[in-house]
């Protein structure tokens, strides 16, 4: 279930980006325990004439300044709620890392975002992750409230 959709300007080499898919994706396995056929990483690619930085298209500010100071990539995670802060923080510092790693940016322009996703609001084959995750979801929050 664990999601990331990474949001970068257009540029990278494709093997770049495959990098980040494959290395963020270890980081998800590694922190969550999350099982490989359960997880998608995406990448999305935006034009920087039509990302705003500065208050001007990145394609502008792009000629002036090197673009691990201009690009803020941005990655948004969609994790099932219940899971200890702790993979959180380890969760946002693994993905940054990578990015840092692949992409050259400053580490203080990237943004990493979890949005925790309730089991009753994520379906899988158009069934609630409640019910067909059920035992798995209950382990996850008592492990969870165990941790505090």
């Amino acid at each position: 279930m664990p999601v990331a959709h990474i949001n970068v300007l257009q540029g990278h080499s494709k093997e770049t980006l495959k990098n980040v898919i494959r290395d963020v994706s270890d980081v998800m396995i590694q922190v969550l325990a999350a099982p490989k056929d359960r997880l998608e990483v995406w990448v999305t690619e935006i034009d920087p004439d039509l990302w705003g930085i500065e208050g001007q298209p990145a394609s502008e500010i792009l000629k002036t300044k090197p673009r691990g100071q201009v690009e803020m990539p941005y990655v948004e995670m969609v994790l099932m709620e219940g899971r200890p802060v702790e993979q959180h923080h380890q969760i946002l510092a693994g993905v940054t890392d990578v990015l840092v790693k692949h992409l050259g940016t400053d580490r203080g322009r990237i943004r990493v975002h979890i949005a925790n996703c309730k089991p009753d609001n994520w379906s899988i084959g158009g069934v609630a992750a409640a019910i067909l995750r059920k035992a798995e979801i209950e382990a996850r929050a008592k492990a969870s409230g165990s941790n505090s």
